[in-house]
């Protein structure tokens, strides 16, 4: 009888993922401490993006494996997937320590130095992993990826055709096509992934395999062929979405109402820090967060910390591994002054990771409008920006967008139409009850009228105007977000009512937003 482990290890090299899953779940049971399994079922997870299941297995093995580097590397790589980058750096670091011959620990070491903004670290560390492996696809990848964050595509597409050179049919590379500028180059990602997408044999996680699908929209949409966009962007989205509960979400939203109101803010006054360094820049994904954190960042005074998930993960952390709407409205309500100081300091602290100098740091993490209750309590002094923009601009934007599965509304094009009335609800409550000042800033008045607004956003952030917040396209800050290219062009209009080219592909959509006020 031929060993379990091998078994699942053959079947992981088969992609199999299921069956290997299944194994290496009984040996888990049988021996929680092994860390070879839990090594390889972090590794699963971490395939089928499952990132704080793979970090909890990683993190067992790296308890007793304390010399292996590919298990703190991969551990390092499963806490950047998981946004944690601050938490990564230690352990991708003590995988390089360990084996400094390791492509994968310094590639990884690069990815969590290029998201933290350390581009030049990062590039140091890609550059090492390539003098290991010159052949390593995935190390190319990495740096064009790097190269397209600080607007550089031309060096970005020259890593890029290494990458697609050395692994044609790899699907993180094809991916990646998207983000390019270059339309022949897409359309030699396109050749290579529609036979992927029309072999339903060929092992592949189901996210890789959406994602793929979303890149062929996009390339399709890029190229003018509409109808066969959207046949991809429908192709395989329900393996990246999950269920979206409508109803579920209705109340979630109604107790919102019920339980943050301006009683509890006005209970609450002492909670509050003094600190006015945080700028939150919020509203729907591809409203325009983008843009305005660009330009924001320009002004010497500002440095831009991207789309930060710590609310996300502290509000987690405040229900203490409990699931449900309930648990978490009961968190909000016991949460005590200690504690929630004890957040807002430690949030400090992690911007100070970005910049001890600059007088403001953005975060402009855009379901941020979600949070509004425990960052308006903590930093009543903080400067808040809505971005808001057509709503069938942003959805059609969103639709065709592969934003992590978390987003579940994404499902179809009704229940986008229906979260989307309901962030519109919540921000009107925000907007009634919240003891703070939010600016609503249109993404169409501030395209349209840039002179004017500009320095209108510059001093609701509470800085004196520069010039440089003119050209923010100059601006050498990394952008790691799907606006990435877009933020790199001067402000135009050309993006507005951009929904019309789609009319005939979005009915459930706009009949979803009819009764939305614009």
């Amino acid at each position: 009888m031929s060993n379990p482990l091998e078994a699942a290890l053959r079947c992981i090299d088969a992609k199999d993922y299921g069956m290997a899953l299944e194994i290496l779940t009984d040996l888990n049971a049988a021996n929680p401490r092994d860390p070879q399994v839990n090594h390889w079922l972090g590794v699963i997870y971490l395939t089928h993006g499952h990132a704080s299941r793979a970090i909890e297995h990683l993190q067992a093995a790296a308890k007793v494996a304390k010399k292996e580097a590919v298990i703190f590397a991969t551990l390092a790589d499963a806490l950047t997937l998981d946004n944690r980058f601050e938490e990564a750096l230690p352990y991708a670091r003590k995988a390089v320590a360990l084996d400094a011959k390791s492509e994968f620990a310094h590639r990884t070491l690069g990815e969590i130095y290029a998201r933290l903004r350390r581009p030049v670290m990062a590039e140091h560390a890609f550059q090492n992993a390539l003098a290991i492996n010159e052949a390593s696809a995935i190390a190319h990848l990495a740096l064009s990826r790097l190269k397209v964050s600080l607007g550089k595509m031309d060096e970005a597409e020259t890593h890029f055709r290494r990458a697609l050179e050395l692994a044609p049919e790899e699907p993180s590379v094809l991916i990646s096509a998207r983000d390019l500028s270059d339309l022949s180059l897409k359309k030699e990602a396109l050749e290579k992934i529609e036979p992927l997408l029309n072999d339903a044999e060929r092992p592949m996680a189901k996210v890789e395999r959406a994602r793929l699908a979303f890149t062929a929209g996009k390339i399709c949409d890029d190229t003018g062929d509409i109808p066969k966009a959207f046949h991809y962007l429908g192709l395989h989205r329900n393996d990246l979405y999950g269920h979206y509960d409508a109803d579920r979400q209705e109340r979630r939203v109604e107790t919102c109402r019920e339980v943050f109101s301006k009683q509890f803010f006005e209970d609450r006054k002492d909670f509050a820090l003094t600190s006015d360094r945080p700028v939150f820049v919020f509203g729907m994904p591809r409203s325009g967060t983008s843009l305005v954190e660009a330009i924001l960042s320009a002004h010497p005074k500002a440095t831009a910390a991207g789309e930060l998930s710590f609310f996300d993960e502290q509000i987690d952390g405040l229900t203490a591994g409990h699931t449900g709407d309930n648990a978490f409205f009961d968190a909000a309500l016991a949460l005590d002054r200690k504690s929630a100081q004890r957040i807002g300091r430690k949030y400090l602290t992690l911007l100070d990771g970005f910049s001890k100098k600059s007088a403001r740091v953005i975060d402009k993490m855009p379901q941020n409008f979600e949070h509004l209750w425990l960052i308006a309590l903590l930093f009543p002094n903080a400067h808040f920006c809505h971005v808001s923009r057509n709503p069938a601009d942003t959805c059609v934007s969103i639709y065709m967008t592969p934003l992590p599965g978390k987003h579940g509304y994404c499902e179809s094009q009704q229940s986008l139409a229906h979260y989307y009335g309901q962030y519109r609800k919540l921000m009107t409550h925000w907007s009634t009850v919240l003891p703070v000042e939010i600016r609503n800033q249109s993404y169409e008045t501030l395209v349209s009228d840039p002179d004017t607004e500009r320095p209108l956003l510059i001093s609701h952030a509470g800085l004196a105007w520069d010039d440089a917040c003119r050209h923010h396209e100059s601006n050498e800050a990394q952008v790691f977000t799907f606006s990435m290219a877009q933020v790199r062009q001067p402000i135009h209009t050309g993006a507005m009512n951009r929904f019309e080219k789609y009319r005939d592909h979005i009915g459930p959509l706009l009949e979803g937003l009819a009764g939305i006020k614009t």
